[in-house]
């Protein structure tokens, strides 16, 4: 069964005040002379209707249109299956329906932007503590919903950074598999660098299979620049559809990380020494560790500390574990199956959350999913937790 999952909250945010209004009574109580011309008085009340005016405005509008919680405009769309014109659609056997239901439909109402999560806080709570009313079935997020980008709506999200960095084991790199999946329209081979590929690779390592056999896993794509360099000259080309924005996935196992490692991520938090935009980092740890708590905790400061030097905006989302499957090997069940796993989630999402960092838990999605090993899932699974990334991002501030 899914676990209630607890609230993640996000980086305190500042509250906002109304200066109090000023009025004869409170020019006595402070001391002040009340206003005696009459022209002081025939100022006040033009003020007052104009103010009420806007206010009159302002409610119009906000009946009118749907409140807008996104960091970027949104499209409402009445497009059934997000994936029609992907690359693959046919040979994968993988519509967007399959793994994600829009509420109340594909058509935007009032009552159905309502649906949507209101704040990030709130969007990460739903995400991690939602649950399938079925194996296999679409997921549910908790209490309010996520949405579902287009790839032009994923590009606008990205253009509001200068970098995106994975960081972690195997597990979030099927994430960042699908995320690539998703940016070149390609579910088929979307995750690999096919242009290094044979023919007969290619046909072996197509859909399912690019993340589930180790051979295939040998070509996944590690950073956006060796796609946009390489993918054109191939001769089956798979570009993204938008490129301004460079990611990149760093692999870690431990922690103190090899410095080249270091080296690799300082040469992105400085790239562009100007530049006003966030560097936004997906960092996860756990499976490659064997669920080692110091070690998730000692990885977590340990790049925090390299991000702050930099003096940098450099927002964190610590993404937690999948759960095991029903296929998880005996010998693992004590040290990696669902009891160990569930801890290893509250626990390290509260660590994150002191440490002032977004969470994002995986247990609940993956828990009445096919996996195929007992520890990884397929693309129904990471498409989907690609997007829940996604939505993080469109969320943030982008100064």
């Amino acid at each position: 069964m899914a676990y209630p999952f607890p609230r993640f909250s996000s980086a305190p945010q500042t509250p906002q005040y109304l200066k109090s209004i000023e009025t004869p009574s409170s020019w006595q109580s402070r001391g002040l002379d009340k206003p005696r011309s009459n022209t002081t008085r025939w100022l006040a009340a033009s003020l007052a209707a104009v103010a009420l005016t806007l206010l009159l405005l302002l409610a119009r509008s906000s009946v009118s249109h749907p409140h807008q919680t996104d960091r970027i405009p949104f499209t409402s769309s009445d497009v059934d299956d997000f994936f029609n014109h992907f690359e693959g659609r046919q040979d994968c056997a993988i519509a967007s329906t399959d793994i994600y239901l829009q509420p109340y439909g594909s058509h935007a109402t009032d009552k159905k932007q309502s649906l949507y999560c209101p704040n990030r806080a709130k969007l990460l709570d739903a995400m991690s503590g939602g649950g399938r009313h079925g194996f296999d079935t679409p997921y549910f997020p908790l209490g309010c919903h996520f949405r579902w980008y287009s790839t032009s709506e994923i590009c606008m999200i990205l253009d509001r950074f200068d970098s995106v960095v994975f960081l972690g084991d195997d597990t979030l790199r099927h994430i960042y598999s699908a995320f690539n999946m998703l940016l070149r329209e390609n579910i088929a081979l979307g995750g690999l660098r096919q242009w290094e590929m044979k023919e007969s690779e290619m046909e072996t390592c197509r859909c399912e299979n690019q993340l589930t056999r180790p051979e295939c896993l040998l070509h996944a794509v590690a950073d956006s620049q060796s796609v946009s360099l390489n993918d054109a000259a191939s001769g089956h080309s798979s570009p993204y559809l938008c490129d301004r924005t460079p990611h990149i996935f760093i692999p870690i196992d431990r922690s103190p990380a090899p410095e080249n490692l270091h080296t690799s991520f300082n040469s992105i938090l400085h790239r562009e020494p100007d530049s006003y935009k966030p560097i936004a980092v997906i960092h996860s740890l756990s499976l490659a560790t064997s669920l080692a708590w110091p070690t998730a905790t000692s990885s977590m400061d340990e790049w925090v500390t390299l991000a702050d030097i930099s003096q940098k905006n450099v927002p964190f989302l610590w993404v937690g574990p999948n759960a095991a499957g029903h296929l998880k090997p005996p010998s693992q069940i004590l040290s990696q199956g669902n009891n160990a796993l569930w801890h290893y989630t509250i626990e390290m999402a509260k660590e994150a959350q002191a440490r002032q960092l977004d969470a994002l838990g995986m247990y609940n999605l993956t828990l009445q999913a096919g996996s195929w090993d007992g520890s990884f899932y397929g693309q129904k699974v990471v498409l989907v937790q690609a997007m829940m990334i996604i939505n993080w991002l469109s969320r943030l501030e982008s100064t």
